[in-house]
């Protein structure tokens, strides 16, 4: 009987597992609130939140000042944890992220606090879920986009000259038409695409440097990504193409000014979905007041 577990799929449960060890790093270390949700034939208290006070490879364990008394039956309920932390190279990013597990064991300290023992889960995942949404935006909500064919890591920044740079070529007919958290489309005047980018091919990578804001004239994050290309259409009557892109990594600029780049975590560029969605209410806000 042939083997079944691969050693690939041995190396993506190390890297799952090393992803949820490092990530319960950051709560314990950036004390960050963890948000407890039960069914609701566990318990009808609703808000229950926990703090992480250790973990090893098999398990962690979370203190509950919102409950003043725990018994076993407690033990086997299973719980969605939400929790909210800082990007660890760039700060001024919060990620938005939940899992999945159960408690297998209760604890009274002498403090009187009570102590949830979890088992370790097996994933984390995105808790703003903005994979399948996909806005449409201008350049009031992205300002700035430079694009170039993929970055090596370890580059200048200041050595990289973009094929196209919306600060001189929006006027010429670059547009963003839409983003989600792991991709966009940019539309581009034919005669633009013609003089940057003669020749595209599906599956080619790009390199993208994109500002973005919640609204015209607020302050702005700058994200840095590398993407896919995976669609190109071309419409003559209108005279420009849509090329539409997927996200595979995302990077940031060290105290060198040297790009560096990072497997995207969970499918999702980090600190985008916050901007997808503010960008998506505002769409509902803006179609409620059309059809009053």
């Amino acid at each position: 009987m042939c083997a079944l577990w691969t050693k690939d799929d041995k190396d993506d449960a190390s890297r799952k597992r090393r992803l949820v060890l490092d990530l319960l790093e950051d709560i314990r270390d950036q004390r960050a609130k963890v948000k407890l949700d039960f069914e609701e034939s566990v318990t009808s208290i609703k808000e229950i939140t926990a703090t992480l006070m250790e973990y090893d490879d098999q398990s962690l364990t979370l203190e509950v000042s919102a409950l003043k008394g725990a018994s076993g039956t407690w033990i086997g309920s299973e719980v969605s944890c939400f929790f909210r932390i800082h990007d660890r190279e760039v700060r001024s990013r919060e990620q938005f992220l939940t899992f999945d597990t159960r408690i297998t064991g209760v604890e009274k300290r002498p403090s009187g606090m009570v102590h949830f023992i979890m088992a370790l889960p097996e994933t984390v995942k995105s808790a703003q879920l903005r994979r399948s949404v996909r806005v449409s935006v201008d350049q009031r909500k992205v300002p700035t986009l430079k694009v170039w064919r993929e970055l090596p890591s370890g580059i200048l920044v200041s050595d990289a000259k973009p094929l196209l740079n919306s600060e001189t070529d929006a006027a010429r007919g670059l547009k963003v038409d839409n983003f989600s958290a792991n991709g966009m489309r940019l539309l581009v005047a034919n005669a633009l695409m013609h003089e940057a980018l003669p020749e595209q091919r599906k599956g080619e990578h790009f390199s993208f440097h994109f500002q973005a804001v919640t609204e015209p004239g607020a302050p702005g994050a700058t994200f840095w990504v590398n993407a896919i290309l995976r669609n190109v259409f071309s419409d003559t009557q209108k005279g420009e193409t849509a090329l539409g892109f997927e996200f595979i990594s995302e990077g940031f600029v060290d105290e060198t000014r040297r790009l560096v780049w990072r497997p995207l975590r969970f499918d999702e560029v980090g600190g985008l979905g916050k901007f997808i969605f503010k960008w998506n209410l505002d769409l509902y806000r803006e179609k409620g007041i059309g059809g009053a």
